[in-house]
């Protein structure tokens, strides 16, 4: 039986790992390092349902980090924010593409519900954010200081290995493309989504 559509979940980590002022889009090609090959490889199984005629269309989500208040990078980030012992990875200047739970599942929604979607479209917030702001902004709506140094970059080396690039490298992504297709974000701006995400943690 033949798929009207066949959604897959794939990863902005595609564009690679690196720290630089362009802003990526789905025109872009991939990087060169082990998890953007590993992001081309799951496409190119996705693009088999096409090629075999499995499916009428398919669509890629490149999603972002997933902010949510019950698992991913912001759970993980809470707890030495809320002990005052928080600070930025590296230089901060890193920038991490990112998108609010309810967004990504909205994406996925929009996805599935619009025929004329297909292709590669980057699910992350219109608006671009840096390790050190999102820091900052966390620290700000729990109402907690923030006053320990940058981590610095070796320390996370020394504890994770190749894998410390994703902490310590990004680059920004666009979503123009999910928007010109008729998407609203809910949750377009940091501020307003930490502020959702951690009413409860005041």
């Amino acid at each position: 039986m033949k798929l009207k559509s066949f959604i897959s979940a794939s990863g902005v980590n595609v564009y690679g790992t690196e720290t630089t002022e362009k802003i990526y889009t789905e025109e872009d090609e991939p990087g060169n390092d082990f998890l953007s090959e590993v992001v081309v490889l799951w496409e190119q199984s996705a693009d088999q349902f096409l090629k075999e005629n499995a499916a009428e269309r398919v669509v890629k989500i490149r999603t972002a980090v997933v902010l949510s208040e019950k698992d991913g990078a912001l759970k993980k980030m809470l707890p030495p924010i809320q002990y005052g012992v928080g600070s930025p990875l590296g230089s901060g200047k890193q920038y991490i593409p990112w998108i609010h739970v309810k967004d990504i599942c909205s994406i996925y929604e929009f996805a599935l519900e619009n025929p004329a979607v297909s292709g590669a479209y980057n699910a992350s917030s219109p608006q671009h954010t840096t390790n050190e702001n999102l820091t900052k902004n966390i620290a700000k709506v729990l109402n907690k200081p923030l006053f320990m140094p940058n981590v610095p970059a070796f320390v996370l080396y020394l504890m994770f290995g190749e894998l410390a690039d994703a902490l310590l490298k990004g680059s920004r992504v666009s979503s123009q493309k999910i928007q010109d297709a008729g998407f609203t974000f809910e949750y377009p701006d940091l501020q307003g989504a930490l502020q959702d995400l951690l009413k409860k943690k005041n």
